[in-house]
């Protein structure tokens, strides 16, 4: 069975700046690290629910649907734009597209800023996911 959460994870992480991110623990699925400097920059992608089924005939679904949220964090605000711009041509080579809605924000409690974004995309036809 695939995974298309572990898909980009990996391919986000070919980027130098994404991978850099990673090695300081900034980079997780679903929830920040707790335990993360408030200092340093993360990037958390949390599934907005389950895969839903999509390309549906003959009383069968021959493809997935996702949505993703791609939440970055940094103390400074260009930062995070500049990460989601990465982010987002990444995602645009596994065929996921901006949606609408999200966070633009910055956080007196932690002292960051927050630039969450939603991306969708389907599976290719007849994959198991």
């Amino acid at each position: 069975m695939n995974d298309m959460l572990n898909e980009i994870m990996q391919v986000l992480a070919t980027d130098s700046d994404i991978l850099s991110i990673q090695k300081t623990g900034g980079f997780k699925s679903y929830s920040r690290y707790e335990n993360l400097s408030g200092s340093l920059t993360s990037i958390t992608v949390i599934p907005a629910g389950p895969p839903e089924q999509t390309a549906v005939g003959s009383n069968d679904s021959f493809a997935k649907h996702f949505v993703y949220q791609v939440s970055i964090e940094a103390t400074n605000r260009m930062e995070s734009k500049e990460l989601q711009r990465k982010v987002e041509n990444i995602l645009k080579t596994k065929g996921f597209f901006q949606m609408n809605g999200g966070l633009d924000e910055y956080f007196e409690e932690t002292k960051r800023y927050v630039d969450a974004r939603f991306y969708e995309g389907n599976s290719n036809l007849y994959e198991n996911y």
